[in-house]
């Protein structure tokens, strides 16, 4: 499946619109959702491409999908990358 630059900028959208900080640094870590304080922040690894950013972004909007306020579109989009 072909996930475009459009699939990414609405997952990180979602995430800003919920309060949450988005990094996106080089490391040999995978990525996932923290708290820092009183800051919600997700850290999404550098060297993944495009697809592997939006698929870890949507396996972790899945992982808080209770936490978030998701509209019908980024739920589907969420179901289709969500590993």
């Amino acid at each position: 499946m072909r996930v475009g630059p459009k699939a990414l900028a609405d997952l990180e959208a979602l995430f800003r619109r919920n309060g949450y900080k988005l990094k996106y640094l080089k490391g040999s870590f995978r990525g996932g959702a923290c708290r820092l304080y009183e800051n919600k922040l997700v850290v999404i690894n550098a060297v993944y491409p495009l697809h592997g950013r939006a698929r870890a972004l949507a396996t972790i909007a899945e992982q808080l999908s209770e936490h978030l306020d998701i509209t019908p579109q980024e739920r589907e989009l969420i179901q289709r990358l969500a590993l």
